[in-house]
């Protein structure tokens, strides 16, 4: 592979994360009732119960994109490959 400015030989290619994005879910009825209940038992024990009885977050999943760039070594171009 040549470099399209130079003319090199001297280029590597390299695989870059370019951007993500994370998508969430909420935590449903199920989730909901537990911080219900979670509330009430803290409000009883002075939060105490806090301390062992997590809150439901609901899960998050984060999918990255990635491009093939080709770097030339010998003047510090970089591009695109498709």
């Amino acid at each position: 592979m040549k470099c399209v400015k130079c003319g090199g030989e001297d280029v590597t290619v390299e695989m870059l994360q370019t951007g993500g994005k994370t998508r969430k879910s909420g935590v449903g009825l199920g989730g909901h009732t537990n911080n219900a209940a979670r509330g009430i038992t803290a409000i009883s024990t002075l939060g105490m119960s806090n301390l062992v009885w997590k809150k439901s977050t609901g899960t998050g999943k984060t999918t990255f994109k990635t491009q093939k760039t080709a770097l030339c070594q010998s003047c510090g171009h970089d591009w695109a490959i498709r």
